[in-house]
């Protein structure tokens, strides 16, 4: 197997059995109930509407990066040379965690690395770690939510298995 297919392999088997990679921390219960779908909003670089309601009915990788930093460079393309082999069965996003000045920095980014996948600047409430997504401690990190939405539940037995270090780099929640 490819190192692709290897890649969409694990994003697909995440998503399908709840165990998600991400790093951050959960929103809190108060705001979301468990299994409710997460909300969110960004505007993209090309002007479109990017949301939860946009996105709801398939996998989604929302990925948070900065233009900065060469980790990210690297996943932004390997999730999009995942997606462009796995169309139309999962969507893919890159969030620039950087202030909406620095929108022109993140089309040359963008297109420097050849990615063309959607790209949104982070929201304030994004920025400040009060979304339904919870705090975005490093960069690149990926989150990804199945096709109703929702992150995985808290404590559920794909995450706690997840937990004992399936990966090295990021944690699942």
């Amino acid at each position: 197997m490819s190192l692709r297919g290897a890649v969409f392999a694990v994003v697909t088997a995440l998503a399908s059995s709840g165990c998600f990679v991400r790093e951050g921390e959960p929103a809190r219960a108060s705001e979301r109930a468990a299994g409710e779908p997460v909300q969110f909003t960004f505007g993209t670089l090309q002007g479109e509407e990017l949301s939860s309601d946009t996105t709801r009915g398939r996998t989604t990788a929302l990925l948070f990066v900065t233009t900065y930093d060469l980790p990210s460079q690297a996943e932004a393309q390997l999730l999009r040379d995942v997606l462009a082999t796995h169309k139309p069965r999962a969507n893919g996003v890159i969030v620039m965690m950087e202030p909406p000045r620095a929108a022109d920095l993140a089309q040359v980014w963008a297109k420097s690395i050849n990615v063309d996948l959607p790209i949104a600047m982070a929201s304030p409430t994004l920025m400040s770690g009060d979304s339904e997504l919870g705090r975005v401690n490093g960069v690149p990190t990926l989150i990804v939510l199945d096709r109703r939405g929702r992150l995985p539940r808290p404590g559920s037995k794909n995450s706690s298995r997840c937990r004992r270090g399936s990966f090295r780099t990021s944690s699942c929640h």
